[in-house]
């Protein structure tokens, strides 16, 4: 079930006895344990009430045993249980081991003013197993699976607005390119943004690029389209910053052969008809850096990133092997006509 259908369950206080968290989104996984500590009246709470196990360090028959007992002071109990891999294909070194039977035994008759919540943090469970079996029958399956960019768009605007913020269009298109489309890295940005402008309410594309540092990873995307465009004093202007902030030579041409490599192979994909999903599954890249480099390669053929691409390699392996300065090696490709 989706999660806004589920805390608006919760907020009605709807329980169910059992839920089980499918997905990595932090954001999305706090959300649902904020919505239901304080639905349950235990936001501030005593830790009688709200207790929590890892599956890493504690058995499971302690957690269960806990969620067989009623609650002190409070209506209900809620009980975490995180990293639970004895629902998953994983292999832990000196790994607990963990009677899951104890776990079937209760979802026959859980108790009533027990919530008990799994936290697997992984994208899919191993379906082999009898314990996921029942629990994909007996528990309320919850999705906080990394939203796609046309789910986070219109969440990230709806919250924007719902604070009584405005943002520019600009500012929030970079917003979203910074922090990669990950929405808890978005909504943690947005939280420094509301915080600066809380007295116009109106964020700007400059806000943006204030408050929001640019990731190394960002850098090098801006480094390369300079590359490819020939704006030779941009580049080493960039590659000049980089340096003063403490960058290592070495680790961003390393870099810029990856972001090369992809563009190179981006390019080829489209040539032979594939679409940005099937790039995706083929390549193992999140689909907003697949998007990225689709939109940056339409401007250049594949001979000139190919090119790139074998003089990068090449200064590399130079520059390893002592034959070439790495500094002056890198500035000298920078400033090379294409």
């Amino acid at each position: 079930m989706t999660l806004q259908r589920v805390l608006t369950s919760i907020r009605k206080k709807e329980y169910q006895p059992v839920y089980t968290l499918m997905g990595t989104e932090n954001y999305l996984i706090e959300t649902f344990k904020n919505t239901l500590k304080t639905s349950a009246s235990l936001e501030d709470v005593d830790d009688l009430n709200i207790i929590s196990f890892d599956m890493a360090e504690t058995e499971l028959g302690l957690a269960v045993q806990e969620a067989e007992t009623i609650p002190f002071f409070g209506d209900y109990k809620l009980i975490f249980i995180d990293n639970p891999y004895f629902l998953t294909a994983e292999k832990k070194k000196n790994e607990l081991v963990h009677d899951t039977k104890i776990l079937e035994e209760y979802l026959k008759n859980p108790l009533e003013t027990s919530i008990l919540i799994f936290t697997t943090n992984v994208e899919k469970l191993d379906e082999r197993k009898k314990i996921v079996k029942l629990l994909k029958k007996e528990s309320q399956l919850v999705d906080v699976n990394q939203m796609t960019e046309k789910e986070l768009i219109p969440y990230v605007s709806h919250y924007i607005e719902s604070e009584g913020y405005h943002i520019e269009k600009n500012a929030f298109k970079q917003l979203t390119y910074l922090t990669d489309m990950n929405l808890s890295r978005v909504m943690n940005e947005l939280n420094k943004l509301f915080l600066y402008k809380s007295d116009t309410k109106e964020i700007t594309l400059k806000d943006v690029d204030l408050l929001i540092p640019k990731s190394l990873e960002h850098n090098i995307f801006a480094l390369s389209q300079y590359v490819l465009d020939n704006k030779r004093d941009e580049a080493i202007e960039l590659y000049q910053d980089l340096l003063i902030s403490g960058e290592e030579t070495i680790k961003i041409i390393s870099i810029l052969i990856g972001q090369v490599r992809l563009l190179l192979q981006v390019k080829l994909l489209v040539d032979m008809n594939y679409q940005q999903s099937n790039m995706t599954d083929t390549l193992k890249i999140h689909p907003y850096r697949i998007k990225l480099a689709v939109q940056q390669s339409r401007a250049f053929e594949k001979r000139l990133l190919g090119e790139m691409f074998s003089e990068l390699v090449d200064l590399d392996h130079k520059i390893k092997t002592g034959q070439v300065d790495k500094e002056l090696g890198f500035e000298l490709f920078l400033l090379k006509s294409r």
